[in-house]
């Protein structure tokens, strides 16, 4: 089993770091995700919202790869996650579900109000990977986790660039709504008059 740890701080708000979380899929920037698909969604008698969700990604494994393992490129995970908003917490862990004879990848994500600033998030993720029932265990293993730090990356660029959507449509729409409000402001006046 090998495990990899990352911190991260968002300069954005929680609330906002949390709503992009949910717009993230699709992004240019981390493309293997093509699909996510809410299983159940509540909010319970404290008021965290719980979600549980498929993540169809693929992986792009090579040819060979497939072949060995007898599997094909798209695969499954089960994410879990409980949003508090009192607490200003979002956790997310997930697992894989294609695969799972051979590897286990266990992922947790924290995203919680920065302690020191409010305008900021604080993020922590955590991956155990474990591989089995092939050659050259710790090696796969080595090389899982290389791709998740890659993956890592890609995954602060993806919620950096969907900020960013989320700021600029809200704008535009805010804009639309201000102009909106002085052509009605305008034909008060036209029919006063």
């Amino acid at each position: 089993m090998k495990i990899w740890t990352n911190d991260h701080v968002f300069n954005y708000s929680w609330e906002t770091v949390v709503q992009s979380q949910w717009r993230k899929y699709p992004n240019p920037h981390n493309t293997a995700v093509l699909g996510t698909d809410v299983l159940d969604r509540y909010v319970s008698q404290d008021g965290r919202l719980h979600s549980h969700r498929i993540i169809t990604s693929d992986w792009g494994l090579a040819p060979w790869v497939q072949t060995l393992i007898g599997a094909n490129r798209e695969t499954r995970g089960y994410e879990y996650s409980i949003v508090d908003p009192v607490k200003k917490t979002m956790e997310m862990t997930s697992t894989n579900l294609t695969f799972c004879n051979f590897v286990s990848m266990k992922e947790r994500i924290i995203y919680s109000q920065h302690p020191e600033d409010s305008s900021k998030t604080a993020m922590t993720s955590e991956m155990m990977v474990t591989v089995r029932n092939v050659p050259l265990t710790s090696y796969m293993e080595s090389i899982i986790l290389s791709t998740v730090s890659n993956n890592a990356t890609k995954g602060r660029k993806a919620m950096e660039w969907v900020v960013d959507k989320f700021e600029n449509e809200s704008k535009s729409i805010t804009d639309y709504l201000d102009k909106l409000k002085l052509e009605v402001l305008d034909l008060k006046h036209l029919v006063a008059d």
